[in-house]
């Protein structure tokens, strides 16, 4: 491909660790890099675009400066974008454009690209759960992305298939795994073995938060988990709208009344540093679960669908929102997480075959 600039549109923090070894690859390789972020999670991103700051030029499509936070925010900030023309003379120089994943961002890159032109690279395409509300909105946006992007990067069997009636009409690159491999890895490799009896958690889907009976379930759940005295402590790294729908439900004093902590997120190093640590892992993100599979973590997702099941094993489990399934699990003889041969995983890069695919 010719590729001497290119564009990637930043939403999420997931997106940026996912797509984080992809851009410093093709910045190494000469290729200057137009990062546009949508402001999704700009107070987020801003910490972690610091790891490659100066190396790309900036252009922000939004005037948020605090986190999307909310359905009402969600809402008012995605219609300020999509009514806006977004003629960008910085894009119209990009070779292509790469949005990563399924999020509501990539939606908004979609849209900004096309008004300009500009080829797109889908990262992380394919997906799918086989229900377009189960996640939502990400179900949907992901099958709108992958229409109508020109060059689809695909990580899975699965993937592969569910792309396969694209193989005429667009260019699709398979890569061995997913790009978050080269984040954690490169993050975990950085820590001391030395563990703790830890349970980390982190709900923030749609599905999970704004559906009252789920929550209501969730923490009650974790009560359980609480009084069976298998962990030392219990931490919840929440984001904003999982604190406001806490809130909002009067939840939040319940878990911290019972000893539950309740914390801001970190950055993506310091969190892998809370998980490598715990005894286990209770997530409902794509991103955790499958970097808790690579690193060999007792997990329990809280999901009754996934998109992608190769990172389901004995270690990694789907609740299907069973309760007891849950506490059986978590009450079983757990064990801590075993050494890493960081050799061996560094033998794989996926964001470097990414790279070299694109550019050869």
């Amino acid at each position: 491909m010719h590729m001497k600039k290119i564009a990637f549109v930043l939403g999420t923090k997931a997106q940026f660790i996912k797509s984080k070894y992809v851009l410093m690859g093709l910045i190494n390789k000469g290729v200057c890099l137009l990062m546009i972020d949508t402001g999704q999670h700009r107070e987020i991103t801003q910490i972690e675009l610091k790891e490659i700051t100066s190396k790309f030029s900036y252009l922000s499509i939004s005037d948020n400066k605090k986190n999307i936070s909310s359905i009402f925010s969600m809402i008012s900030w995605f219609t300020k974008i999509l009514f806006n023309p977004y003629k960008i003379p910085e894009l119209k120089e990009c070779s292509y454009c790469i949005l990563h994943g399924d999020t509501i961002s990539t939606l908004v890159g979609l849209i900004v690209a096309k008004k300009n032109n500009v080829e797109i690279i889908h990262l992380e395409s394919g997906l799918k759960s086989g229900n377009w509300l189960k996640p939502f909105p990400e179900e949907i946006v992901r099958s709108i992305v992958t229409r109508f992007s020109d060059v689809l990067i695909i990580d899975s069997k699965e993937s592969e298939r569910n792309v396969a009636k694209y193989s005429k009409s667009k260019q699709i690159i398979r890569i061995s795994r997913n790009t978050i491999f080269d984040s954690v890895v490169q993050s975990a490799r950085k820590l001391s073995s030395q563990y703790d009896e830890s349970l980390i958690v982190t709900i923030h889907r749609t599905e999970n938060i704004y559906n009252k009976n789920r929550l209501y379930l969730f923490v009650n759940l974790l009560m359980d988990i609480k009084n069976s005295n298998n962990f030392k402590e219990i931490t919840w790294y929440c984001h904003d709208i999982t604190s406001k729908a806490l809130q909002n439900n009067g939840l939040d004093k319940k878990l911290l009344n019972n000893g539950i902590a309740l914390k801001n997120l970190l950055t993506h190093d310091e969190f892998i540093e809370k998980i490598c640590k715990a005894k286990a892992v209770i997530t409902d993100g794509g991103s955790i679960s499958e970097e808790c599979s690579i690193l060999g973590i007792n997990t329990v997702i809280w999901r009754d669908v996934v998109e992608n099941e190769e990172y389901l094993n004995n270690n990694v489990i789907l609740s299907n929102y069973n309760t007891e399934k849950v506490l059986a699990f978590l009450s079983s003889e757990l064990s801590l997480r075993s050494s890493i041969n960081y050799g061996e995983l560094n033998k794989i890069s996926p964001s470097e075959e990414v790279v070299n695919k694109l550019l050869n």
